[in-house]
C-alpha cells in the first residue's frame, strides 16, 4: 500500500495556525505581553496586520524591532515563529516556539504550531511532534486540529491503531469531517483491513464525488485486497 498521505488535511491547519496560542481562540491572560508601552503595541499591532495580509517578512521586521525594546515578550516570539512557520522556515520557527514556550509553556497555539512543524514532511520528527500533541491535548482534549495531527504522526510511524483512535474521536462530534473519514480509511488500509478502508473512502465519495484523495486511495486499496487475495 502506498504512503501517500492526504496532506491536504495538514495544509489546511497549516494556514489556519493557532494564531491565539490558546484553543478555540480564546485569548490568553498575558498581563506583560504586547503591554509594556504604546511603542511594543504599536509594532506588534502593524505586525499582526502585516501577517494577516500575508506579508511576513515585514511583519517579522516589526515584531524583531519590537523585541529589540523586549526580548522576552512570549506573544512577540509567538507571533515571529507563526511567521517563520508560514515562510515554510520550519527550523527557525521551531527555536521561536521553543523561545516562547520556555517563557509560556501552557500556550496551546505554540504546542501545536510545533508540532505541526516537526511533523511536516519535509522534517519528519513525528516523535517530537507527539510530544507537543500530547501536551497540548493536556491542555484541551477534544480540540480536532491536536488530535487529526497526533493521528497523521501516530500513522506516520506505524502506530495505525493508535491513529484511528485520534480519528474516532473527532468523528464523534464532526461525522462528516471528509479528511478525517479519508485519514481513518488510509490508517485501516494500512492494517490490511482493506474492506472497511474502502467504505470510508466510498462514503467520503458520496459527499464529494470528485474527491481526488478518496478515488485514489480507493483505487490503490482495491488493487491491494485483489493482490492479497490471489496470494
Amino acid at each position: 500500500m502506498s504512503r501517500l498521505f492526504p496532506i491536504v488535511a495538514i495544509h489546511e491547519i497549516s494556514l489556519n495556525l493557532y494564531q491565539s496560542g490558546s484553543p478555540n481562540g480564546i485569548p490568553l491572560n498575558r498581563p506583560n505581553a504586547g503591554t509594556k508601552n504604546d511603542t511594543i503595541a504599536s509594532l506588534h499591532k502593524k505586525a499582526l496586520k502585516f501577517q494577516k495580509d500575508g506579508n511576513q517578512e515585514e511583519a517579522m521586521i516589526q515584531l524583531d524591532m519590537a523585541l529589540e525594546i523586549e526580548p522576552n515578550n512570549a506573544e512577540l516570539l509567538y507571533d515571529k515563529a507563526i511567521s517563520l512557520q508560514m515562510l515554510l522556515r520550519f527550523d527557525d520557527a521551531i527555536e521561536y516556539y521553543n523561545k516562547s514556550l520556555r517563557i509560556d509553556p501552557s500556550n496551546f497555539g505554540a504546542l501545536v504550531n510545533k508540532g505541526l512543524c516537526l511533523s511536516n514532511p519535509n522534517t519528519n520528527r513525528h516523535e517530537e511532534a507527539l510530544s507537543c500533541f500530547d501536551q497540548a491535548l493536556r491542555l484541551a482534549p477534544d480540540d480536532p486540529g491536536a488530535l487529526s495531527l497526533r493521528g497523521y504522526s501516530l500513522d506516520s510511524i506505524g502506530r495505525y491503531r493508535e491513529a484511528i483512535e485520534c480519528f474516532d474521536k473527532i468523528l464523534e462530534t464532526q461525522p462528516k469531517e471528509v479528511n478525517i473519514l479519508i485519514n481513518k480509511g488510509l490508517a485501516l488500509s494500512h492494517l490490511g483491513k482493506y474492506d472497511e478502508s474502502i467504505a470510508y473512502f466510498d462514503t467520503v465519495l458520496d459527499y464529494e464525488p470528485d474527491n481526488f484523495f478518496a478515488m485514489q486511495l480507493k483505487h490503490e486499496a482495491v488493487k491491494s485486497m485483489k493482490r492479497d487475495h490471489m496470494q
